[in-house]
């Protein structure tokens, strides 16, 4: 896995690097600045579980090309569970809310708008300000180095996004079940096409890259379940805290059966994510898709609704 991290790296250290310096020739455009605010409602929907996620950011954009911002997650969880009673061998399925607050993070973007085609860089970190006991934080600082490129051709757009974390981030389209601590590299390489004016559709295959010890703490399995011997419902076996992920190899999906797993490889990932999209303004977006994880032979639905409350106001100012 070391030499594959290590091809990994030099493909996108020379996406980063060579892109940017071909960005640089590009004819100069005009600056815009000034405070951006973004909205967004993501939820992931399958048949064990309803991940919903409210996330507000704002920054400032001090030309076109640089910019920070700062952003707090907030996540709704209604999780369907399955307990044993021991005195009568019974099993029941119940539905429990874990909510709770994810980690505030603060990032720096370079982005180099070019006439032929859109090259961003993003640098972000995050503070353990979420709840570890509900799976929204590791307790550590993570960090996270994602860079994507796009190019239209007529109505298509291909794109490719290549990052470095420690910790295996959601994406826009995917709230994902758990949150780990662990090197990774993540890749999505898609298109999207314009259908009709306002509406498109698209498709993309994403690869999640782990190195050395991966820990992952459940969004679907909180603490308190697994202290009580509850599980997800289908899952055999009672749940045990820190379980390593040797003892776990037998398991599919470790983030259902245990609310704490070790071991290696444990976030290694191959999916697939088609979606919908409605954009009638460049203010705002919505979307509807599906993601399919042929690692983790997961099924999920998935929604997304995006507000651009920054460029909506420089906007009204203009005029």
């Amino acid at each position: 896995m070391k030499p594959c991290i290590s091809r990994f790296c030099c493909l996108l250290a020379a996406l980063a690097i060579g892109i940017s310096g071909a960005c640089q020739t590009s004819q100069p455009v005009g600056q815009e600045k000034g405070f951006t605010e973004i909205e967004s409602f993501q939820g992931t929907i399958n048949s064990l579980n309803k991940l919903l996620k409210l996330d507000s950011t704002l920054g400032y954009d001090f030309n076109k090309h640089f910019g920070v911002f700062a952003g707090l997650p907030v996540y709704f969880a209604n999780v369907s569970t399955s307990t044993t009673t021991s005195t009568t061998g019974t099993t029941g399925s119940t539905s429990t809310n874990n909510n709770g607050i994810g980690n505030v993070y603060l990032g720096l973007a370079m982005r180099m708008p070019h006439e032929d085609w859109n090259f961003a860089s993003t640098l972000t970190a995050a503070a353990p300000t979420g709840s570890t006991t509900n799976g929204y934080s590791s307790g550590r600082v993570t960090a996270d180095w994602s860079n994507h490129l796009d190019r239209t051709f007529n109505r298509i757009t291909p794109f490719i996004e290549a990052g470095l974390a420690n910790t295996v981030p959601d994406s826009p389209l995917l709230t994902r079940p758990f949150t780990s601590l662990g090197i990774v590299g993540h890749l999505e390489e898609g298109a999207e096409l314009e259908l009709v004016h306002h509406f498109s559709a698209g498709a993309s295959a994403y690869q999640i890259l782990p190195t050395g010890n991966q820990k992952v703490y459940s969004r679907v399995v909180t603490s308190s379940l697994a202290a009580s011997g509850g599980s997800a419902p289908g899952k055999s076996g009672a749940v045990t805290p820190g379980k390593s992920g040797a003892a776990l190899s037998n398991h599919h999906r470790p983030f259902e059966t245990s609310f704490v797993s070790t071991g290696t490889g444990l976030t290694q990932e191959n999916g697939f994510n088609t979606w919908f999209a409605f954009q009638p303004s460049p203010f705002w977006r919505a979307e509807t898709g599906y993601s399919r994880s042929m690692t983790f032979d997961f099924n999920s639905f998935t929604f997304n609704l995006g507000l651009d409350i920054g460029k909506l106001v420089r906007s009204r100012k203009g005029h």
